[in-house]
């Protein structure tokens, strides 16, 4: 990965040689997008889960499944919020 800043020896961080303002701004906006697809998808997932309860399928593949893609988004979303993003 090429990364369009660098980090100061006080923790802060500046940009990075030969990349400008505009790549960055592309660069934020294409995480923005991951991060709140990622969410929708939880959303989404969440929704289905409770039909299968309701339906009294939680012994499905289908129900299991979606657990675990649960867990897996919960997973990434968490990182993105360790990073303050």
């Amino acid at each position: 990965m090429e990364r369009l800043t660098k980090q100061l020896s006080d923790g802060t961080y500046a940009l990075a040689q030969d990349h400008n303002t505009e790549e960055m701004i592309q660069k934020l906006a294409k995480y923005e997008d991951l991060l709140e697809a990622l969410c929708m998808e939880q959303s989404k997932i969440v929704a289905d889960i409770e039909k299968l309860r309701e339906s009294n399928k939680t012994k499905t593949v289908t129900y299991h499944q979606l657990l675990a893609n649960k867990l897996m988004i919960m997973n990434l979303i968490g990182r993105f919020e360790i990073y303050g993003l």
